[in-house]
């Protein structure tokens, strides 16, 4: 090697050897505070816990203010890594912090390896504990007798459209919508591609993260105009709506069933006017739940 060559090659090292410093300091720094916001996240827990000897129930998982804080990280990102992945980092981060304060447990519909459990990490993290269940009822039933905090089921295939079971377990189960997952397909480059859609079920709805959506199913008689006079009063309010199916309910009763996704929450007040409009008509209205549109 000439002399100049290993000159250079000394300058790289040289150079090299402190950005890796720098690069190991802002390590030790960064793990300074994980672990600071570790022990804020027990001290949280541990405010609850006094609540909860006080006879009320804590909450542990906040799917609104966790979506609040994703949008803030995304927001306030300065690069040069992109929003999406700061915000993964971000997921991971609560992920583990939430399992200091609960263990929590999420249950989806199997076999491992599917869609479902992919939405299930992308949703909750690698630190909750996810688990595989034979039915779509067992999912439900699960979460509804407590012995699952959360499930993530399906609502939108990429081909087939809407999951016309889950719907029907909605109907039967007295379980809240509080999040929604999507996964981009990878042959997603068009504009056209569907989504996989998955839903988060828990047993208690959720306040507003100012950016949610809100749904419903319909249950009413299968009569002329039965349409217009269900979507009237949505349009009154121009309160958007982002899905809306319909079918027969699969009974012998000439009733239709029409699911609804729209923008809003239902402490908005235009929804709330909405929802005592609906109420007043003849039909069966059916609450699933208003939660935080898909951050990730």
């Amino acid at each position: 090697m000439k002399a100049t060559d290993k000159g250079a090659v000394d300058t790289q090292e040289a150079e090299l050897r402190v950005l890796r410093d720098r690069i190991d300091t802002v390590d030790r720094q960064i793990h300074q505070l994980l672990n600071d916001r570790a022990r804020l996240a027990q001290g949280v827990a541990e405010v609850k816990e006094r609540y909860r000897e006080g006879g009320e129930t804590p909450v542990f998982y906040r799917p609104e203010r966790e979506a609040q804080v994703l949008r803030a990280v995304m927001a306030r990102n300065e690069g040069p890594l992109p929003d999406q992945a700061v915000a993964r980092l971000f997921r991971e981060i609560m992920s583990v912090c939430l399992a200091l304060e609960q263990p929590m447990r999420a249950v989806f519909l199997g076999p491992e390896g599917t869609f479902t459990q992919q939405a299930a990490q992308k949703h909750f993290g690698q630190a909750v504990h996810c688990q595989a269940l034979p039915s779509l009822e067992q999912v439900f039933s699960e979460v509804e007798q407590g012995s699952a905090h959360y499930a993530v089921v399906p609502i939108e295939s990429e081909d087939a459209g809407l999951i016309r079971h889950t719907l029907d377990l909605f109907r039967r189960f007295g379980l809240y919508i509080c999040g929604e997952v999507e996964l981009a397909p990878e042959a997603a480059a068009q504009a056209t591609d569907r989504c996989p859609r998955f839903l988060v079920v828990g047993r208690e709805a959720i306040g507003p993260s100012g950016d949610d959506k809100t749904s419903l199913l319909l249950i009413c008689r299968d009569e002329p105009g039965v349409l217009h006079d269900l979507l009237s009063p949505f349009h009154r309010r121009n309160i958007s709506l982002t899905r809306l199916e319909t079918r027969s309910s699969g009974e012998h009763d000439w009733k239709m069933l029409f699911y609804i996704d729209f923008e809003g929450h239902r402490e908005d007040p235009a929804v709330i006017e909405l929802l005592t409009e609906l109420d007043g008509l003849d039909i069966e209205v059916k609450f699933l739940g208003s939660y935080p549109k898909a951050v990730l």
